[in-house]
């Protein structure tokens, strides 16, 4: 899969659907100007129903934040190898990788990469064969660690002495997805 831009992804319940979604930071000031907008140029009364649907204030600075996080993140990553001196071409790709794209799904390929201003070579194919067997490895090691959990949970409730539920199956066997 091609890299995607660096902008956090904030996963929260949303109310209305009583569903988790994902939100970019960078959602949250073109909210703002949606509301502005309307405020200004539309409805003042559906200006106001979309701020009392706004989360917490302290929140909302919270999730704006961690934009800086990412880009410093970016900035220290950037700096200390590949582009090391050059402060200014550093905050200048961090902020774009942070900032600079509409959506997280965003494709960043070889194209954008050089006119991001970095640079890249290719993989050979042993490498691209060591980076296959490094994932399938972690691939391996997330289903362990799920399965210990759920073995785990299985050993404690039966500590506990629940009763069975039909509705999980035998023994108290837990869904996959745990």
């Amino acid at each position: 899969a091609d890299p995607t831009p660096l902008d956090p992804q904030i996963t929260v319940m949303n109310p209305l659907e009583q569903r988790l979604e994902n939100l970019s930071p960078l959602h949250i000031e073109s909210s703002l100007e949606l509301i502005r907008n309307e405020f200004e140029k539309g409805s003042k009364e559906f200006a106001n129903e979309l701020v009392q649907r706004l989360q917490f204030p302290i929140t909302l600075g919270g999730f704006t934040k961690s934009l800086e996080l990412g880009r410093q993140y970016a900035e220290k990553l950037l700096s200390s190898r590949m582009l090391k001196g050059d402060s200014k071409k550093v905050a200048e790709i961090s902020r774009r990788l942070v900032e600079g794209y509409s959506a997280h799904s965003f494709c960043i390929n070889i194209d954008e990469v050089e006119e991001l201003g970095l640079t890249l070579e290719d993989m050979s194919s042993d490498q691209l064969e060591t980076v296959w067997k490094i994932h399938k490895m972690e691939r391996q090691r997330l289903a362990l660690m799920s399965e210990e959990r759920r073995r785990a949970i299985k050993e404690r409730l039966n500590e506990l002495g629940l009763p069975r539920d039909p509705e999980i199956g035998e023994s108290n066997d837990l869904p996959d997805n745990t």
